[in-house]
């Protein structure tokens, strides 16, 4: 019974600690949006968690045109954003700008002349890594997503 009770404390105790390591990211606006054709829309990714001051965090913004189909569209880390993919590089003019509006805590994405083919669900996805005996570790993760719809008329 004692081993069991022990058992069970430890469990408990690394399920709590494994909480604490996540990051809180939601995604707005959200968690479905729409936007008239050939608009702008800017989606914002909120990490509301305080990340420790020795770490770092890796950002990345997927595209989900369909569930099975994922496209990364931009990733950030070391405040350098680069741009991925045939779905950023097949317009003619720059479709997507990145930036970080609060240091750790809001990262922006600008989604330039909206069209039907920008339908789908957009995910940020956060990794805070640290650097432990000269290796950067993943410490803690977090996801938002919302979902870009059409309807009818001139929206998407």
């Amino acid at each position: 019974m004692k081993l069991s009770c022990v058992l069970i404390v430890l469990l408990t105790k690394a399920f709590i600690e494994e909480l604490a390591e996540a990051l809180n990211v939601s995604v707005t606006p959200g968690p479905v949006s729409m936007c008239m054709e050939e608009e702008n829309i800017t989606l914002s990714c909120l990490v509301s968690q305080r990340k420790r001051t020795s770490s770092v965090l890796v950002l990345r913004w997927l595209y989900f045109p369909t569930p099975e189909d994922e496209r990364l569209v931009v990733k950030m880390n070391f405040k350098k954003a680069k741009f991925y993919g045939n779905y950023s590089k097949s317009f003619g003019r720059p479709k997507f700008h990145m930036w970080e509006e609060m240091e750790g805590q809001v990262y922006s994405l600008l989604i330039l002349n909206v069209s039907r083919e920008d339908r789908g669900n957009y995910t940020c996805k956060v990794q805070e890594i640290r650097k432990q005996r000269d290796k950067w570790r993943a410490s803690s993760n977090g996801t938002g997503s919302m979902e870009l719809r059409g309807t009818r008329g001139n929206t998407v």
